[in-house]
């Protein structure tokens, strides 16, 4: 998958520096796959959800990473949106929504 923009998740581990490793694991994991569907994230990542266009990934109970997916197929191999590093209660107030529209 490509995966854009690697720069905010830099800057989300330095915001949240608890979360920095699994961000750079996140990376590593997502910019190698080929995720055809959601059945595919969660074979990685098996508490994924999809939210209209997005995809959300739980950093434990204190974190949400939200990414506006495109999937793999024939023609292309996928693209991921870095949209929001979330704590739990930010995530709640669901404003990112209008970004998975």
């Amino acid at each position: 998958m490509h995966v854009i923009a690697r720069p905010k998740l830099t800057g989300f581990g330095a915001k949240h520096t608890d979360a920095g490793e699994w961000l750079d694991d996140w990376w590593n994991v997502a910019s190698k796959a080929n995720w055809t569907c959601l059945e595919d994230v969660r074979q990685t990542y098996g508490k994924a959800d999809r939210v209209n266009h997005c995809l959300v990934f739980d950093r434990g109970t204190k974190y949400r990473l939200i990414v506006r997916v495109s999937y793999a197929n024939e023609h292309t191999r996928g693209t991921l949106f870095v949209k929001h590093f979330l704590t739990h209660a930010e995530y709640d107030k669901d404003f990112w929504k209008r970004d998975c529209q």
